[in-house]
């Protein structure tokens, strides 16, 4: 498992480096961890073909920050699991189109850390996870994390793919709500006609999701009744508290 460490204080980095290989270990990973004191240099890094399966990665840098990274790094690579490591009060908008799979605030709590750890490694193993449904009496399967969002449409549901193309079964949102919560958190329904992933959501008002793949954005209205809960969802997963 190859991890990237984004931090512009060298002793620090030295410190979570120890942390970081310990509980890999711990949880029976093998790990290739690489330092990077800039934003700059971990993008340079990405754009010669380098991946890591995630990125541990300080905001405020003095040469391009770690919000500025991500943006670029989110341009090459969709999948790999960014973690944060900052206080990140005064950037959750601007964090919702990099997709951060977790925060730590400085000083580190280490329990919270060995429990991230933990959770990404999870997250990575099932990131393959597969959703099967059947469509006129055939069997198919898609990946969970190529899914962009499902839509109610009669009595069909729609699954928009990352790809762009759309595939379809007969069935009811509801059902497949609670099926795919047995398989992945990070979906969250808006609204009667759509299920979205959380991974694909670049930004959110009060009244609506965007949703960006490709280049391509899709701007799904939350329904009043959901709009509360919707907003708490979003809060939990972005601050760990769901898996």
């Amino acid at each position: 498992m190859r991890i990237a460490i984004c931090d512009d204080d060298i002793s620090f980095t030295s410190k979570l480096e120890d942390i970081i290989s310990r509980e890999c270990a711990n949880n029976g990973k093998k790990t290739e961890i690489d330092v990077f004191f800039d934003g700059e240099t971990l993008v340079k890094s990405f754009e010669s073909g380098h991946r890591y399966s995630m990125i541990f990665l300080d905001i405020e840098m003095k040469k391009m920050n770690g919000i500025t990274a991500a943006r670029r790094i989110r341009q090459l690579d969709r999948y790999t699991l960014i973690i944060y490591i900052s206080s990140y009060d005064d950037y959750l908008k601007e964090l919702f189109e990099v997709e951060p799979f977790r925060f730590v605030s400085k000083p580190i709590q280490l329990e919270q850390l060995q429990r991230y750890c933990a959770e990404a490694i999870k997250k990575i193993e099932g990131m393959n996870n597969l959703f099967v449904y059947s469509y006129n009496k055939e069997e198919y399967s898609v990946p969970i994390k190529e899914i962009v969002y499902f839509e109610s449409n009669k009595r069909l549901v729609d699954i928009h793919m990352n790809d762009g193309t759309v595939r379809s079964f007969y069935g009811k949102l509801n059902n497949l709500e609670k099926e795919i919560q047995k398989i992945n958190k990070h979906f969250i329904r808006i609204h009667q006609s759509f299920l979205v992933n959380y991974s694909y959501i670049k930004s959110m008002t009060y009244s609506e999701v965007v949703l960006e793949c490709k280049d391509e954005e899709y701007v799904l209205r939350i329904s009043e009744d959901r709009r509360s809960t919707v907003r708490q969802k979003v809060c939990e997963i972005a601050g760990g508290s769901q898996s």
